[in-house]
């Protein structure tokens, strides 16, 4: 076994001091004192002399990339995990609806939204009512709930007998605008009549 030790300002001091090349190893295996570890491939070359330490720290930085890439903050989720959030975060905002929705309105928007495109559902008011045995004027007004609670709208209406209905559908209630208040209200003071305005404005 040699007993080098790593020089003051080597490469070997510098970047793996406490590690020693395999193949300097005598035939018990044992480290020399000092040393915790047998060094890699790449740190061996290093010491060794057969790697520059500009190719050693090209080599290290490569290594490291792909063994713990960046995660891409423009990576899709997973359809099936996006699905199973939209349903939890539908849940979690029942309690807060005031008024709430019937347990009918619940079963009808979980249909929609297992049936959603990118957001967008085609809903037939005929073949709903089939689907939940119930009638068209109930399964109407179900849509009614959902679209009055910003849960559902409409895009694109269709044609009796020829095309659906296309609805947007959501796990979030849509914000609704706010009333517009006239200036008067706010401030309060109450707007003069016509003929008092006429009056202000000529004095």
């Amino acid at each position: 076994m040699t007993d080098r030790r790593p020089e003051p300002g080597s490469p070997w001091a510098r970047h793996c001091p406490d590690a020693w090349p395999r193949e300097w190893l005598d035939a018990r295996g044992e480290l020399p004192a000092g040393f915790s570890r047998a060094a890699d491939p790449l740190e061996a070359d290093l010491i060794t002399g057969r790697l520059t330490e500009r190719a050693f720290l090209a080599s290290n930085r490569h290594r490291h990339a792909h063994a713990n890439p960046k995660p891409r903050s423009d990576r899709k989720p997973n359809p099936v995990v996006a699905k199973l959030l939209g349903y939890r975060r539908f849940f979690d905002r029942l309690p807060d609806l005031n008024p709430r929705l019937s347990p009918g309105a619940v079963a009808l928007w979980c249909w929609l939204w297992t049936c959603e495109r990118k957001g967008h559902a085609h809903c037939s008011v005929r073949k709903l009512a089939k689907r939940f045995g119930s009638g068209q004027g109930t399964t109407v007004g179900r849509l009614r709930e959902l679209r009055e609670a910003g849960f559902v709208s409409v895009t694109r209406r269709g044609c009796t007998g020829r095309t659906c209905t296309v609805v947007r559908v959501r796990y979030k209630p849509k914000a609704r605008p706010k009333p517009h208040t006239p200036t008067a209200l706010v401030s309060g003071a109450e707007p003069l009549p016509k003929r008092e305005q006429e009056h202000s404005s000529t004095s």
